[in-house]
């Protein structure tokens, strides 16, 4: 185990990782962190600085100087951010002047901190200077990789918080990154067991975060390594929404402990936005506006691996969306529409979804009605970036007419089974009786009627509502509603809860949808009690429905569309 933590911690970078990692292992240790990374302001050496007790004892303030990877010659003594620059300025300024009163009189620790070792050609360098540098109550530590690994087996993984069993399923996850999908279960197994707790306090509950988070940073450095984050992401996703299953209680208190869970929540959202740029943005934004080229990737023949995985995609690129726009403002308790979003990377990021969709045309055509939520997420993001709602429309619009033509056809059309060896045989029969048996219901076609209806041009709409009246009246067009129930399974990913809003009549304006959708929507539901909805964190909700593959609630949407009807109605009367 502490092999592996060491290949982790000299495989991390300075800035954003190791310097983000430390401060929840000091933490996790006993520490109090007074100081954290900043970007922007001279820090004077100090990357972190914490107060805790020493091996002799006694309380000593901790200032934590932080390299990347092996201490070499050129690290040391080489280049301007050169460590022994830093620890001058340690020595000259910090100490003089930025410590603490509070911190004043406790004796001072300059701690070396790298990932890797103190390189042989550099270690008499560092001895002698430390040596003579160690005087007037300052002194020297050296935190190289293997002391941190050993602190990260005795302190994240100790014996009295992660039982075996859990330390296996850790050590499993990080062994098989070359198999995302092992991989994932594995780590599944190890986070489920750690937010198992039951009566803990918000200390133990931030210690739980911190504990997932230092090991999902250790498993997505070994699949960074070896060229395969997938299932570094899917655990994320999972991490996050079972992480807020067990904190959601703590996030209204403003207790010092509670702030200390909320900090330790953020920084794993954090994490999660880092994994997601080493999957999506270094290896598939590049190549969005190359024709085929993310089909191609997949390197499949079977057109079930390329929908799926591109849709898959779909959804992550527009759930980043949600979020970006979450912390660019838009962190109210329903999504809003809006021209001026201040956030340059949400207007560049539905560019690049425009730019998959228009040069992979197999996002047009879904092969199972599940993928609804993932097409719901990327209606709701691009609609919300106001500008962008036309692009929305024109979406629902085409994969209207190609859904249409796939069922017509006895392609392959939406199917109401999501097993992926039933897709790979879909349409298996090409007779009426099999396509009615494979569209008893449908949460697809009312969200695309009521996005064309609103957003497109009104003829794919209207092709819709004919096609539904002659060849689907067998089918229950539906919507999922959140229940009393859902507060409580929802983020685990489990499906069996909430209610369905079933009967729903496709017409070319969308009117009885929205009048059914809204009436449904004016009384308390199970939505309202939901904490994400209440906390105003309502990107979760649409991330643990993608997680799930549930559609999205109307009352996450249902604003939009209305307001975006009012002003169609309203210009239509001018």
């Amino acid at each position: 185990m502490k092999l592996v933590f060491r290949q982790y911690l000299a495989s991390l970078k300075e800035r954003r990782e190791l310097d983000a990692v430390l401060p929840d292992l000091l933490s996790e240790l006993g520490y109090t962190v007074i100081s954290r990374p900043s970007v922007g302001t001279r820090q004077y050496g100090v990357d972190v600085a914490a107060v805790g007790r020493d091996a002799d004892g006694r309380r000593k303030l901790f200032l934590f100087s932080i390299k990347q990877g092996d201490l070499t010659r050129t690290d040391w003594d080489g280049n301007p951010q050169a460590l022994r620059g830093s620890i001058n300025d340690i020595l000259d300024v910090y100490i003089p002047t930025r410590v603490p009163v509070a911190y004043s009189k406790l004796e001072i620790v300059i701690c070396l901190c790298f990932g890797g070792d103190v390189q042989e050609a550099v270690r008499d360098n560092v001895t002698q200077f430390t040596r003579q540098q160690t005087k007037n109550g300052v002194s020297f530590a050296e935190w190289n990789g293997d002391y941190m690994a050993g602190l990260l087996v005795d302190g994240v993984l100790r014996e009295q918080l992660v039982d075996k069993s859990l330390r296996a399923s850790f050590q499993k996850a990080v062994a098989m990154v070359d198999e995302p999908q092992v991989a994932f279960e594995h780590f599944e197994r190890l986070v489920r067991g750690l937010c198992k707790a039951e009566d803990s306090t918000p200390r133990q509950r931030a210690t739980v975060l911190r504990q997932i988070y230092i090991c999902l940073w250790v498993q997505f450095v070994w699949a960074r390594d070896a060229g395969n984050v997938e299932g570094s992401f899917r655990a994320s996703e999972l991490a996050i929404l079972l992480a807020w299953d067990l904190i959601r209680a703590d996030v209204p208190k403003s207790t010092k402990a509670s702030e200390e869970v909320g900090s330790a929540f953020a920084e794993l959202v954090n994490l999660h936005f880092l994994i997601w740029d080493e999957l999506v943005g270094r290896k598939v934004l590049p190549f969005v506006d190359h024709e085929h080229a993310i089909s191609v990737a997949v390197a499949s023949a079977s057109p079930v691996d390329v929908n799926l995985k591109l849709f898959t995609l779909l959804g992550r690129m527009a759930m980043r969306g949600l979020w970006h726009l979450w912390f660019a403002g838009g962190a109210d308790r329903l999504p809003t529409a809006r021209e001026d979003w201040d956030c340059p990377e949400a207007s560049e990021l539905a560019q690049q979804i425009v730019l998959l969709l228009r040069n992979n045309p197999i996002l047009l055509t879904p092969f199972t009605d599940e993928q609804s939520v993932e097409i719901g997420v990327t209606l709701l993001f691009l609609t919300m970036m106001g500008g962008w709602s036309k692009a929305a429309g024109n979406y629902a619009d085409a994969v209207i007419e190609r859904t249409v033509y796939a069922h017509r056809s006895h392609g392959r059309y939406p199917t109401i089974y999501a097993d992926y060896r039933a897709l790979l045989v879909h349409p298996r029969e090409r007779t009426p009786e099999y396509r009615e048996e494979q569209t008893k219901g449908s949460s697809l076609y009312p969200l695309l009627s009521l996005w064309a209806s609103t957003f497109g041009e009104g003829v794919a709409a209207s092709f819709l509502a004919e096609f539904v009246r002659e060849e689907l009246g067998h089918c229950n067009m539906q919507f999922w509603l959140a229940g009393a129930d859902s507060e409580n399974l929802l983020y685990a990913g489990d499906r069996s809860h909430g209610a369905s809003l079933g009967g729903v009549q496709i017409t070319a304006d969308g009117e009885h949808a929205m009048r059914m959708v809204e009436s449904e929507c004016a009384s308390p539901t199970g939505f309202d009690s939901l904490s994400v909805v209440s906390l105003g964190h309502w990107p979760l909700l649409a991330m643990a429905c993608r997680h799930a593959g549930l559609p999205l609630p109307p009352n996450l949407w249902l604003n939009l569309l209305r307001e975006a009807r009012a002003v169609k109605a309203a210009d239509g009367k001018e």
